[in-house]
């Protein structure tokens, strides 16, 4: 799995979907988001500039066809 990346380090491309980092009511939580617009960002049915980190997607898994 990547590392975490600082917001203040680089950002990912607008609108791709990502694995975020973000205070929430004293506590750090982990959800999917994607960064938005005017440096907002989408979480779970809400936008938001408190995200601090974030890193890419896993790749799915490999799964035989049969």
């Amino acid at each position: 799995m990547s590392e975490w990346i600082s917001v203040k380090e680089r950002l990912p491309k607008a609108f791709e979907c990502v694995i975020v980092c973000r205070p929430k009511k004293g506590t750090m939580i982990v959800e999917a988001g994607c960064l938005d617009v005017n440096d907002w960002w989408k979480v779970y049915g809400t936008r938001t500039k408190a995200v601090t980190h974030w890193m890419p997607l896993p790749d799915p898994p490999k799964e035989e066809h049969t």
